[in-house]
């Protein structure tokens, strides 16, 4: 009796013991794997937050002054760069010009939608929407102020009624470009952030996106940029993008999906300084 009794005894603790044991491991699994939902929730909001800035940055640099066309925390309309070049002789309602060899897909995918002109008293650009640009053989308005083709550059005649650009003038061909934090198409219930390039379709870039999610705005010297716009666009001098991206998924244990706060800044780089 007394050996049968112990060896209950012994097998009551060992089940004990492996209850403990099992119980343990099952929080350290379950601890794991939220942790590892987490992290995958985080990665996620980054990447979306990344993806945005990929594309952004690289428009919102070659913005010049008075280049913000529009703006709130939420979208903004700016006039972006695409061709630049030096102005050629002029002839009633187009101005051939000297385009500075450009990447030939930006040229592709965009759609000119004015020039603009750099005034030299000033060093401010005048901008003139509407134009029309075609190829021009007319060889003779660049010679005669010794203006030449770059290899790989191409000459252009630009139908504008701003036939008053002196010959040597820096200019450049534009696009407007429009970025919004939106309501998802993608992930209805959810913000997305949309480009409108030219008056094209909208294209919805990335998504999830927090409410917190915007603009601000740096004006002229101070180091803190404004959570909205100044009544005169033309002190901003760049752009806070604050890309607040969301995961999709909400974590396993958590009750909201995860965040990722990427706020790059962004100088106008063809400004007057």
């Amino acid at each position: 009796m007394t050996r049968r009794g112990v060896t209950l005894i012994e097998l009551l603790v060992a089940m004990v013991v492996v209850a403990i044991l099992g119980t343990g491991l099952l929080r350290i699994l379950i601890g794991t794997s939220r942790f590892v939902g987490r992290q995958d929730a985080v990665m996620d909001a980054r990447q979306t937050a990344r993806a945005a800035m990929n594309v952004m940055l690289p428009e919102l640099r070659m913005v010049s002054d008075s280049g913000l066309i529009s703006a709130n925390a939420q979208r903004i309309v700016v006039r972006v760069p695409i061709a630049f070049g030096l102005a050629c002789r002029a002839t009633p309602g187009s101005v051939v010009a000297s385009i500075v060899p450009t990447d030939s897909a930006v040229l592709a995918s965009a759609t000119t939608e004015g020039v603009a002109w750099r005034v030299n008293q000033t060093g401010q650009y005048e901008f003139v929407p509407g134009v029309s640009v075609t190829s021009s053989g007319n060889q003779a308005a660049c010679d005669t102020d010794s203006i030449r083709v770059m290899p790989q550059g191409q000459r252009v005649a630009i139908g504008t009624s701003a036939d008053t650009i002196p010959p040597g003038t820096l200019l450049y061909l534009y696009q407007t470009i429009t970025y919004e934090f939106a309501s998802s198409a993608e992930l209805p219930g959810r913000i997305g952030l949309w480009r409108n390039a030219g008056g094209g379709p909208n294209e919805e870039l990335a998504w999830p996106f927090d409410t917190a999610a915007g603009f601000g705005f740096m004006v002229s010297q101070s180091p803190d940029p404004l959570p909205s716009p100044p009544s005169d666009l033309t002190t901003v001098r760049g752009l806070e993008l604050r890309l607040v991206g969301m995961s999709e998924l909400i974590a396993p244990g958590d009750d909201a999906p995860e965040t990722f706060d990427l706020r790059p800044r962004v100088t106008f780089m063809n400004a007057l300084q």
